[in-house]
C-alpha cells in the first residue's frame, strides 16, 4: 500500500516559484513514499496549434528553460510516475499533423533526462486511477470521471478545480480528487486567462493506501507561507 503525493500540473518553465518547496513539504509532512506528477509537466507554449505570445521565449530557449526546471523536480523526486498531459504531447501531435510518425521521435526520458521517471498516460495504484484528465471537465471533473470509471480517480488538467468528493455504495467508498495545479499565473504563457474571474487553484493531493484522499491548497495569499 502506498502513501501518494499527487502533484498538479506544473507547466515548466512557468511553475510557481514556491510550488516545488510546497510539494517537498507535503511529501515529508504526510510521510509519502510514492510520487505521481499528474501531467502537463512541460508547457510547450511555442509548440502549439495556438497563437504564441510574443513576450515568451522561442522553442530552443523554452526547451532549455524547461529542462533546467524539470531537473529540479527530478532531483527532488528521482523516482516518480508521470501522467502524460495534453501539453506534454504537443510535439507528437504537431509531428503527426504533418505526417511524421512516432518512430522518428525520442521518448520523454531521453528528451528530458529523467531516466528513472516512468511516463505513461495512466496508472493504477492501490485501486486508484491516476490520469491527467484529457477530455474531462465540468464543475467536479474527477467526480465525473469517477462515476464513468466506477473507481476512485485522481486527475489534474482543470486548473480551476481542487478538492475531493466522496461517494459510497453498499460495498465500497469511492472518491474523485482534483489536484489543482502549480502554475505561475503571472507568466506571459497564461496571459490568455487574465480576464477570467475564476482563477487557478494551486495545490496537490494526498492519497493514503487507496482509501483516503485529501486536497492540500497551497497558502499563497498575502502573508502566507508560500507567497512569492
Amino acid at each position: 500500500m502506498a502513501r501518494v503525493l499527487a502533484i498538479g500540473d506544473i507547466h515548466e518553465p512557468v511553475c510557481h516559484p514556491n510550488y516545488l518547496q510546497f510539494c517537498l513539504d507535503l511529501y515529508e509532512a504526510w510521510d509519502c513514499d510514492t510520487v505521481v506528477l499528474i501531467g502537463d509537466v512541460i508547457d510547450h507554449h511555442c509548440i502549439s496549434f495556438h497563437a504564441m505570445n510574443p513576450n515568451c521565449p522561442g522553442p530552443k530557449d523554452e526547451y532549455a528553460l524547461a529542462k533546467h526546471s524539470i531537473h529540479k523536480w527530478y532531483s527532488a523526486f528521482p523516482k516518480a510516475k508521470v501522467c502524460i498531459g495534453n501539453h506534454d504531447e504537443r510535439p507528437e501531435r504537431l509531428a503527426a499533423s504533418v505526417g511524421i510518425p512516432d518512430l522518428y521521435l525520442r521518448n520523454y526520458n531521453s528528451v528530458w533526462g529523467t531516466k528513472k521517471w516512468t511516463w505513461d498516460y495512466d496508472f493504477i495504484i492501490d485501486g486508484v486511477y491516476y490520469m491527467h484528465g484529457i477530455a474531462h471537465g465540468g464543475v467536479h471533473p474527477a467526480w465525473n470521471a469517477m462515476n464513468k470509471m466506477r473507481m476512485p480517480v485522481v486527475m489534474g488538467h482543470c486548473h480551476a478545480r481542487g478538492g475531493v468528493k466522496y461517494g459510497v455504495n453498499p460495498q465500497a467508498r469511492f472518491f474523485g480528487l482534483d489536484t489543482g495545479c502549480g502554475i505561475d499565473v503571472k507568466a506571459f504563457q497564461f496571459a490568455y486567462g487574465k480576464h477570467c474571474k475564476e482563477r487557478p487553484v494551486l495545490g496537490a493531493g494526498i492519497i493514503l493506501d487507496g482509501g483516503q484522499a485529501y486536497f492540500e491548497p497551497m497558502p499563497i495569499s498575502d502573508g502566507e507561507e508560500y507567497q512569492r
